[in-house]
């Protein structure tokens, strides 16, 4: 009996150190990330729960009681606040996970979760995204976690592309010319890393090229509008006209004559 007394006051305490170094821990790996705690409480809580339950399980073993009538007693109220406490506790350790593994950095440019632009926050239950068009996503952080995590170029500038088509007609190498000139006119293009202008394909009723190119990403999309108005512009003072599908319907000459015949027809 005293030895039980013993053991169980033992693990109350070692317990409770536990915690406190866990806890300890994990904050100065977070301030060490230069980033402010702001779910200190719900820190404290998740982790102080499962702790609880470890030592609690550890206690009964002690005193060979079983755990298994405590979660028959506990019923279908438990199930309800297990299933209820899944997702949060989830999107808990996958924040505590991005944060410590720095897998996920406040101002990088990134795609997670599926979605990409600069990562604005991160902390314990989700990640702010703010895309390139302005948005503010909140992800669950199960959900960047569990994702791949693409980063993009370290800078300022980020890549974008244009597909142009022109006709079968045209002169292929003058239009390289115009494509080149274009970027080389714009002023949002960047010359480092260096645009290219690649071929895409044969289609039906134009020969498709792809201009690939980099802008500052605070000119993403102005950058692209300004480079497809020149490109246009530039194409059509060499009288070169982007295309658009046609379709040509040809009938044969008995077709027009029964046409004919049965409009005079209808008419008489």
């Amino acid at each position: 009996m005293l030895t039980r007394l013993i053991l169980t006051a033992v693990t109350v305490v070692v317990s409770y150190l536990v915690f406190k170094w866990l806890f300890k821990l994990i904050e100065k790996s977070v301030e060490k990330l230069g980033k402010e705690l702001q779910m200190r409480n719900t820190l404290r809580f998740f982790l102080g729960l499962i702790i609880s339950v470890i030592a609690v399980m550890i206690i009964l073993d002690i005193w060979d009681l079983s755990f298994a009538p405590l979660l028959a007693g506990v019923g279908i109220g438990g199930l309800v606040i297990g299933l209820a406490l899944q997702e949060p506790l989830a999107n808990f350790f996958s924040g505590l996970f991005l944060l410590v593994s720095r897998a996920v950095k406040e101002g990088e440019a990134l795609e997670a979760g599926g979605v990409s632009g600069t990562v604005e926050v991160v902390n314990l239950n989700h990640t702010v995204i703010r895309t390139w068009d302005g948005r503010r996503v909140m992800i669950p952080n199960k959900a960047v976690w569990n994702d791949k995590i693409i980063h993009f170029w370290p800078s300022n500038v980020r890549r974008q592309e244009i597909v142009v088509g022109v006709p079968y007609s045209a002169d292929l190498r003058k239009v390289v010319e115009i494509f080149q000139k274009a970027l080389e006119d714009e002023e949002t293009v960047e010359k480092d890393p260096a645009p290219a202008i690649v071929f895409s394909a044969f289609n039906s009723s134009s020969i498709d090229f792809i201009i690939r190119f980099w802008v500052n990403r605070d000119n993403f999309f102005e950058g692209m509008k300004r480079l497809a108005f020149r490109i246009k512009d530039y194409l059509e003072k060499e009288g070169i006209y982007i295309p658009f599908p046609q379709l040509d319907v040809h009938f044969d000459e008995e077709f027009i004559r029964a046409w004919k015949h049965e409009g005079s027809e209808n008419k008489s």
